[in-house]
This record gives structure tokens, sequence and C-alpha cells, in this order.
């Protein structure tokens, strides 16, 4: 479960996500919240890519002197 620190609540500022999504009529303007929302869909969003793959970086030398060889980045 994810909790954020809500800046209207003073005994108990930790709430769940999801009361605050439910409940909170200040939820399209609250700060925190909106953060925390983009945070989560940049995150379903790079989860969802088919498969990771490391870029390849191609080294060469000055001509001449050593064959270009790869390495991972």
């Amino acid at each position: 479960m994810d909790y954020i620190t809500c800046e209207k609540r003073k005994n108990a500022p930790q709430i769940n996500v999801l009361v605050c999504e439910k409940k909170c009529k200040q939820a399209n303007s609250c700060s925190t919240y909106l953060s925390y929302a983009k945070m989560k869909s940049l995150t379903r969003s790079l989860n969802e890519c088919p498969s990771p793959t490391d870029e390849l970086l191609v080294i060469t030398g000055s001509p001449g002197t050593n064959p270009p060889y790869v390495a991972g980045k």
C-alpha cells in the first residue's frame, strides 16, 4: 500500500493514497498527490516497455591504432 504525507492533516499526516483519491475534495489541486500520481504514471509506463535493452557504445581509437570494439553503457 502506498502512503503520502497530507499537508492538510495535522495529527496523522500519513494517509493511504486510496483514501486520498476517493474522499479528498482537494486531490486535484494537492501538490503532494499530483506528484505521486505523476510518479506512479511514469513508473507504470516504464514497466510496460516490451523488453529492456542495453545501449551499445562503439569506441574507436585514432585511425589505424586499434580496431573498434563494443562496450556496454
